[in-house]
């Protein structure tokens, strides 16, 4: 029986049809996105489950396994892999981290160490397939034998120069019986850390600011040390800096006042404590190197800088203030005061009213479970001064104009202590002393006939 050649051409083509869905479906399993259709789903991963469980004692698992409510994304927000999200205390030399679907599996490369206690960290970073990312640090416990001590070493990480915490810094304490006993952890938004669960003992505490993200100290990145012992708790700030050993260098130098004053900064914070007086400082003019008298110097520090320019604006607006008051306000002025109050107290209004609307709104999202509490703790302040980048120096006279100067400086110390004496040549400008008449910069010239005839 012969078979025409249409139908030939229709089973063909349906075959070929068929694996082309079975091709797009293996296709469609082997990249997992996130699934088309069904309720916006605006909440990050939620972990169902821990294994072993957090406070479990005596347990010798083969590896970690953290369980979500749904799918998670392999490629993690803010970290190259998955693995750069986990800290593992006592650190390991190496971990696997696998990814299964909904599933992370955690193992240390050389194994769970006996009589341990085990303190994991995973910091912010995992993430669905629409991209709902989990912006807090969760952290549990177990141990391979015996108790679990409660002990805590807690502090802040602070960029010193900078004057903030440090966000995502790395802090770890090594032990000095045992040096290859190394714990560590992340800090949080605000650069808050703690290490928990620490045996008693003597421990080198380092932070550092991880600039290339590779979890491993390098000499241009900022970094602190502190020696301290633990027993139940302990505490300790860390002011992190980089610790070469190049002298400050003059980059660069502003004049002011009419060239009475000259703004000196430096390339690196310079340390405050020292004593700068203005014998340290030369001053000659090029080529007859004749010297120029200083009046004055000081250090401008970041904060001493911050609070005088807090009192400017504060002056101002207390000039300001005072010839509004002594000002008699008009209707017109009086009606503007009262429409901008009743805006302002609309849009606070408004304002309270979405915010309570969007808490309902996730709520509902969450099926009734209670949000995350906020973190309300205020940002740590840091104690030390902050060290600055710049030197004042007052002259006794204007410099004179268009005239190539070097400034000599000795004794300048860094904030790691490397003492330098720095110099640098520069070109004074020339000042623009014409005065500009701006009285008639809106009149209309006249016409050149009618200003002939008159």
């Amino acid at each position: 029986m012969m078979i025409p050649w249409r139908t030939l051409a229709a089973r063909a083509l349906g075959a070929g049809a068929l694996g082309t869905l079975l091709l797009a479906g293996i296709t469609a399993c082997a990249n997992p996105s996130a699934p088309p259709g069904g309720p916006p789903d605006v909440l990050p991963p939620r972990l169902l489950r821990v294994t072993p469980a957090s406070g479990d004692t005596s347990v010798r698992p083969k590896m970690i396994e953290l369980v979500f409510d749904e799918v998670i994304s392999e490629t993690p927000v803010g970290a190259p892999s998955l693995a750069d999200l986990f800290f593992v205390s006592p650190r390991s030399a190496n971990l696997d981290v696998a990814w299964k679907r909904n599933r992370i599996e955690v193992r240390p490369k050389e194994g769970f160490r006996d009589s341990s206690v085990y303190a994991v960290t995973l910091r912010p970073g995992i993430q669905d397939l629409r991209n709902n990312k989990v912006d807090s640090i969760i952290t549990f416990v177990f141990s391979t034998r015996g108790p679990i001590r409660q002990s805590v070493l807690n502090g802040v990480l602070f960029d010193w120069p900078a004057g903030r915490g440090v966000r995502g810094g790395i802090v770890e304490a090594i032990s000095a019986s045992d040096t290859t006993r190394a714990y560590w952890t992340v800090t949080d938004s605000v650069g808050r850390y703690a290490l928990r669960h620490l045996p008693q003992d003597v421990y080198l505490v380092r932070g550092f600011v991880d600039r290339n993200s590779n979890r491993t100290f390098e000499r241009t990145e900022l970094m602190d040390t502190v020696r301290l012992p633990l027993g139940d708790s302990a505490g300790t700030d860390l002011y992190a800096f980089v610790r070469d050993t190049v002298p400050p260098r003059i980059s660069t130098l502003e004049l002011r006042d009419s060239g009475r004053l000259a703004v000196v900064a430096f390339d690196k914070p310079l340390s405050v404590t020292q004593f700068v007086s203005p014998e340290q400082w030369t001053v000659r003019s090029l080529p007859d190197s004749n010297p120029l008298p200083i009046r004055a110097l000081r250090v401008r520090t970041r904060r001493q800088q911050i609070i005088a320019d807090s009192l400017e604006a504060k002056r101002k607006a207390d000039s300001a203030a005072a010839v509004r008051d002594t000002a008699r306000p008009d209707s017109a002025a009086r009606a503007r005061a009262d429409s901008v109050t009743r805006v302002r107290r609309r849009d606070s209004l408004a304002r309270a009213e979405i915010e309570a609307r969007e808490q309902r709104r996730l709520l509902t999202l969450r099926g009734g479970r209670p949000l995350p509490p906020k973190d309300t703790t205020p940002p740590p302040r840091i104690a030390r001064e902050l060290p600055g980048t710049e030197l004042l120096v007052l002259f006794e006279a204007p410099l004179p104009m268009n005239t190539r100067v070097i400034v000599e400086a000795r004794g300048v110390t860094s904030l790691n202590g490397i003492v330098g004496n720095p110099s640098r040549a520069f070109l004074v400008p020339r000042r623009d002393t014409t005065r500009r008449d701006t009285t008639r910069r809106n009149v209309p010239r006249p016409d050149t006939a009618s200003a002939r005839r008159q």
